[in-house]
Parts: structure tokens; C-alpha cells; sequence
């Protein structure tokens, strides 16, 4: 039997889920800004309604009003993680460097409302912690896009 007379067939590469992400081509500047806001809104949107339901959770249970920051600082990190995960998405490439660009955009606001507030930015006060909180939040709305893709 020669080898020549046998045909070979391509292996089939094994399909993945990229069809779940949504591809934007690389010059389109207004599609990128729509993703940006749309990012922008559901990051705020999840934000507000943690923020309500820890609110409920607090006027109607014991807890103690200590909880008031990490139930804010949670509610503000899950904001960051939707937000990044959205344009991660909605972009479609570079999906870690989407969520680190998430994360670094509401780190730099946050730091700007805490130094309008006090002046200066005080390392003692939550105002870094919260900033680095929100920069990871961002990145790891980030690596769920880019372990969406992967699997």
C-alpha cells in the first residue's frame, strides 16, 4: 500500500469558546468607548444594588455598624470585577489588560475623591486600600473573561 494513493484528512482543531466573545475590530475608537460605558454602567449598576441590599441587610439584622465599610468596600469590588469583566468581553482581545484598565480607571477615581475629600491622601485612612481593592476587582473581572475564553 503506497502512500501516495491514501488521502490524509486535516485534524479538526478543537473548538472553543471565543464565540462567546464578542470581536471588535482593532480601529473602531467608538466601538470601544460604547463597551467603556456600557462596562461603566453595569459596574455602577451592581454596585447600587449591593449597596441596597447591604443597606436592608443592615437595618433589619443585628450586625453591628462596623460592617458598614466592608460591606461598601465589597459592593465597590464587585462593581470593579463586572465592570472589567463586561469590557473584557465586549472588547474581545487583550482581555487582562481590559480588566487592569478597569481596575486602574476606578483606583485613579477613587484616589481623586479621597484627596478632593481630605486634601491629601491619607495611608493610614482606607482610601489605598480601597484603590488596590478596586485595581484587583478590575483584573479579575479580567482573568474570568480570559478563563471564559479559554475553556
Amino acid at each position: 500500500m503506497s502512500s501516495k494513493s491514501k488521502k490524509i484528512r486535516p485534524v479538526r482543531s478543537a473548538r472553543t469558546s471565543s464565540h462567546f466573545v464578542k470581536k471588535q475590530p482593532a480601529s473602531s475608537f467608538q466601538s470601544v468607548l460604547r463597551a467603556a460605558l456600557l462596562s461603566f454602567l453595569c459596574g455602577v449598576g451592581i454596585c447600587a444594588a449591593l449597596l441596597a441590599v447591604f443597606a436592608l441587610l443592615l437595618t433589619h439584622t443585628p450586625l453591628p455598624l462596623t460592617t458598614v465599610r466592608p460591606f461598601a468596600c465589597a459592593a465597590a469590588a464587585a462593581g470593579a470585577t463586572v465592570s472589567g469583566l463586561v469590557l473584557a468581553r465586549k472588547v474581545g482581545r487583550q482581555l487582562l489588560l481590559c480588566g487592569f484598565a478597569c481596575g486602574c480607571f476606578y483606583a485613579i477615581c477613587q484616589m481623586a475623591a479621597a484627596f478632593i475629600a481630605s486634601g491629601a491622601i491619607m495611608l493610614q485612612s482606607g482610601d489605598v486600600m480601597l484603590s488596590i481593592v478596586m485595581l484587583f476587582g478590575g483584573l479579575l473581572g479580567g482573568a474570568v473573561a480570559a478563563l471564559g475564553v479559554a475553556h
